[in-house]
């Protein structure tokens, strides 16, 4: 186990455990010395814990293998690894943006996660056959969305000619 953790009993297996960064290493693993103390030692007093099973267990199945996928990879990463976030951006085929950040980036540099949701949202839309969805259903999604909008239309329209009596 890595010296920068704490592992706390939550059972009687080997495994039945919660995983903690310690206090005192908080700053340096998960932030990389970026924020003041202050604010690292409220995130490491609020920090949630892993169990080791979570990083051994295979997933069913994976997203980013059917639907295109975008990876930030700080690359300051003292928690995963910055060639870790590499290999799995790469492995998914990821549009991949690399930022001087640590771990938590989204605490460091928020700009930047928000730069690539945004990228994301602009760049690309799964497809309809890979997300599920027919064509019928859009359609049907779609005359809906357009009867809703006719009806409201109707109903402004009515108040207004009411009040105007």
């Amino acid at each position: 186990m890595p010296t920068s953790l704490d592992a706390v009993p939550i059972g009687s297996g080997p495994t039945d455990v919660d995983l903690y960064i310690k206090p005192d290493k908080f700053s340096d693993v998960f932030l990389s010395n970026r924020l003041d103390q202050g604010r690292a030692r409220v995130l490491a007093a609020s920090q949630r814990p892993v169990t080791p099973v979570a990083g051994a267990e295979p997933s069913k199945a994976a997203a980013w293998k059917t639907i295109p996928s975008w990876y930030l990879v700080a690359t300051d990463d003292r928690t995963t690894g910055t060639e870790n976030l590499r290999y799995m951006a790469k492995r998914a085929g990821s549009t991949t943006v690399e930022v001087d950040a640590p771990h938590a980036v989204m605490e460091t540099d928020p700009g930047a996660v928000t730069d690539l949701i945004l990228q994301a949202a602009h760049d690309s839309r799964p497809s309809l056959a890979k997300t599920g969805t027919s064509t019928r259903t859009v359609a049907l999604g779609s005359a809906s969305a357009l009867a809703v909008a006719g009806g409201a239309a109707l109903v402004l329209r009515a108040r207004r000619s009411g009040s105007d009596a």
